[in-house]
């Protein structure tokens, strides 16, 4: 079993026995089964035979939402870095490559450029009592804030400071 395959089934362990080809129909006439569920084996049985197996991404758009949407996304992105030869040399990153996220250091150099005094001390400070928005991402515990997390929150903390 694959490690996407067993992460679906970690989430789901009434998915199991579904993933045998025998039980190919009870997919189809299962009413037990929630469509978040079907979903999931769908993309369980797509990982373990890529070759014999469809996945339409018109399923996670249809059935998929907030963080499960995510986890499958972030399924989808091991199971081809890591469980296929197709990504040879994996050296993209969102975060690396894009200048849409923001770390803890970045965020208070935004604001201090907008004139807002929050020095990453008081940040953290903040963090720790829930004043702060929370995170959009962390990735090996380093937090990291989307660009509109930090726009927003800068434009807040502008208009407090006309009042």
């Amino acid at each position: 079993m694959k490690n996407t395959t067993q992460k679906i089934i970690n989430q789901f362990p009434q998915l199991k026995p579904l993933l045998d080809e025998s039980n190919k129909e009870v997919l189809k006439t299962s009413s037990t089964l929630s469509e978040l569920e079907k979903t999931f084996l769908q993309l369980a049985r797509f990982f373990e035979k890529p070759n014999e197996e469809a996945f339409s991404l018109q399923l996670l758009y249809q059935h998929l939402e907030d963080e499960w949407l995510e986890f499958a996304l972030q399924l989808i992105v091991e199971f081809f870095r890591n469980e296929t030869y197709l990504i040879k040399n994996p050296n993209f990153s969102i975060i690396r490559d894009s200048q849409d996220y923001y770390t803890q250091s970045d965020f208070a150099r935004y604001l201090e450029d907008k004139g807002i005094h929050f020095p990453q001390n008081k940040i953290a400070v903040y963090r720790k009592r829930g004043k702060f928005p929370k995170e959009d991402l962390v990735v090996a515990g380093t937090p990291y804030w989307s660009k509109y997390t930090v726009e927003s929150f800068a434009k807040h903390l502008l208009e407090q400071q006309k009042k």
